[in-house]
C-alpha cells in the first residue's frame, strides 16, 4: 500500500471512530460530519489506488506512446472519430484496453 493511500485510509478510520464516539455522545452534527469525512476520504483513498494500478499498467506494457500508437488498430479508431466524435473512439479504445488512463487515451484519439 502507497504512502497517500495508507494515510486517506487511516484518516478515513479516525473520522469513523469519531463518528463512533459522537454517536456514542448524542452530538448528530458531529456524528455526521465524521462520517461524511471518513466516507470521502476512503472513496478518495480508493480512486487514488485506482489510478495507480492504471498508470503502473500503462508505463509497465508500453514503453513510449509511439508504441501505444503502434499497438492500437488506427485506421478503426480514425473512422470511429471521424463518424461518431472523440467520445465514442475514446469509449472504443478503452474497452479494448480497459486500463488505458483517460487521458492517455483521449491523447491518442486526438493525435490519429
Amino acid at each position: 500500500m502507497h504512502l497517500p493511500r495508507l494515510a486517506l485510509w487511516c484518516g478515513a478510520a479516525v473520522a469513523f471512530v469519531l463518528a463512533v464516539l459522537a454517536y456514542a455522545g448524542r452530538s448528530l452534527w458531529a456524528l455526521t460530519l465524521c462520517a461524511a469525512l471518513g466516507t470521502v476520504l476512503a472513496g478518495t483513498a480508493e480512486a487514488y489506488a485506482d489510478r495507480r494500478r492504471r498508470r503502473d499498467w500503462y508505463t509497465r506494457t508500453f514503453a513510449s506512446f509511439n508504441e501505444l500508437r503502434a499497438a492500437v488498430d488506427a485506421p478503426a479508431l480514425r473512422r470511429i472519430r471521424d463518424e461518431r466524435g472523440v467520445p465514442a473512439a475514446v469509449r472504443e479504445l478503452r474497452s479494448t484496453y480497459p486500463s488505458l488512463p483517460l487521458a492517455e487515451a483521449a491523447r491518442l484519439v486526438k493525435a490519429l
